[in-house]
C-alpha cells in the first residue's frame, strides 16, 4: 500500500464557508468525501440562537469556525489512516489555515500549509500551485 501511495498528495481546501478533500496523483484531482458536514451552515445550525445582546456576533462567528475545523480535524483522521505517509497540503486564508493549525491532532501529517484564497481555483490553477510545492518536497526526499 505504502508504494502504491509513493505519488498521492492530500490536498484540503479550506475556507470559511466550505470544505474539500482531494487525493491528487499529479494528473487528476479525485474528490473524498468527509464523513463531516463539508459546509459552515450544518454547525451554524446547530448553535442555540444568540440571546440579545449578552452574545457577541464576532464570538459567536468564532465558535461555529471552530466547532466546523474541529469536526473536519477529526473526518481528517479517518482519512489519513486509509492514507498513511501520503504528503498533506492544507489551502487556505491565513486566519483560516491559522485556526486550523491550532486545533488539528494531525499537526505531523500536514506537509505544508499554502495560504491564499482558492474558492474559485480552478482543477488547472490548483495543479499550478501544487506543482512548485510538489517539486520542493521531491528535492528534499
Amino acid at each position: 500500500m505504502l508504494n502504491e501511495n509513493k505519488y498521492k498528495y492530500l490536498v484540503l481546501l479550506l475556507s470559511a464557508k466550505e470544505v474539500h478533500l482531494y487525493i491528487y496523483d499529479k494528473v487528476n484531482f479525485e474528490k473524498i468525501k468527509l464523513s463531516s458536514a463539508d459546509s459552515i451552515e450544518a454547525y451554524e445550525r446547530d448553535m442555540p440562537s444568540r440571546m440579545g445582546q449578552f452574545t457577541d456576533a464576532s464570538a459567536h462567528k468564532e465558535i461555529v469556525m471552530n466547532n466546523f475545523l474541529h469536526h473536519i480535524d477529526l473526518a481528517l483522521g479517518d482519512v489519513l489512516n486509509i492514507y498513511p505517509k501520503v504528503p498533506l497540503f492544507v489551502l487556505g486564508t491565513k486566519r483560516i489555515n491559522g485556526h486550523f493549525h491550532q486545533l488539528t491532532k494531525h499537526a505531523k501529517a500536514v506537509t505544508e500549509y499554502i495560504e491564499g484564497n482558492y474558492n474559485d481555483s480552478t482543477m488547472h490553477e490548483l495543479k499550478e500551485l501544487l506543482a512548485h510545492h510538489i517539486l520542493a518536497l521531491d528535492f528534499v526526499k
